[in-house]
């Protein structure tokens, strides 16, 4: 079974604002917390883990228990819990050890602990699971979108994708179909395409269904900055939004473009290349002879 629980990651240095920032600092194999410029300590040294902020708190760990603490290194949610999602519209999942539920930021529980897995809220609703099937609740813990689906993920834009069956498709906020589910998968959008699956052939849907690129490719890849990495066989490159191969398929592996570069590998050797497809130095890598 896929998980959809969100997964939260160490942060050494912790960003309060423009004017302020946070930095942890380890002692004795215990973390805290201190100002990056005055070196005032706001917690001491007494966390095993200490997570990003995220809406004001963050995750802290304690003798393998969960909790939260504030940007002045108040303890506003006692580490109690045995795993903790980071607070999201205002609410944080969290597990007791038997089941899932949310508390607010002041640590009161406002969604019963009755769920086998929980994501975070997204666009009002939060993805559940119960007993193997998957559904969303709103913050008052109604079910509004019910548990029928096999997997989901969360909402973005308006859509969700949900599986049922072995097959995807995706729903809006009001749980009504979008995209039928006939699809083996389907990836998140990127710059309003999403890749999909179908009969072991990828292509491309718009946020209306539409198949915009045609199955055609071995493995697809979410756009970025308007180029596509696509695959036949064991060779890749790149497309444009027309379908227009922009860069010969050439490549053993393909990264995405940031800032006009993308990393690939060919014959085990890795190095960046432009959109034109010429090899760029950059990051101390060099191009292949």
């Amino acid at each position: 079974m896929k998980s959809f629980i969100s997964l939260l990651f160490f942060s050494l240095t912790l960003q309060l604002s423009a004017a302020q920032q946070l930095e942890s600092f380890e002692e004795n194999g215990k973390y805290g917390i201190k100002e990056s410029g005055s070196g005032k300590v706001l917690a001491e040294a007494i966390y095993d883990e200490i997570h990003s902020f995220t809406e004001g708190l963050a995750v802290v760990t304690m003798n393998g228990k969960y909790g939260f603490i504030d940007k002045a290194g108040k303890n506003v949610v006692t580490t109690e819990y045995l795993e903790a999602n980071d607070f999201s519209e205002g609410l944080a999942a969290v597990f007791t050890g038997e089941k899932w539920g949310f508390i607010n930021k002041a640590g009161a529980i406002v969604i019963p602990f009755e769920y086998d897995e929980c994501g975070s809220f997204s666009e009002g609703l939060a993805l559940v699971m119960k007993n193997a099937y998957a559904g969303f609740i709103d913050k008052s813990g109604k079910v509004v979108i019910p548990l029928i689906y096999d997997y989901a993920m969360p909402f973005s834009q308006g859509l969700a994708v949900v599986e049922k069956e072995g097959f995807s498709g995706l729903i809006d906020l009001k749980g009504e179909v979008v995209v039928p589910l006939k699809y083996l998968e389907i990836t998140d959008f990127s710059q309003g395409f999403a890749a999909v699956n179908k009969d072991n052939k990828w292509g491309y849907i718009n946020r209306q269904g539409t198949e915009v690129i045609k199955p055609e490719y071995d493995y697809a890849f979410p756009f970025s900055e308007g180029f596509g990495g696509v695959m036949i066989a064991n060779k890749g490159g790149y497309i444009d939004m027309q379908n227009n191969i922009q860069i010969p398929l050439v490549f053993d592996a393909l990264g995405s473009f940031v800032n006009g570069a993308s990393l690939v590998e060919q014959n085990g050797v890795q190095f960046y290349i432009d959109k034109k497809g010429n090899c760029v130095l950059k990051e101390g890598l060099a191009c292949p002879k």
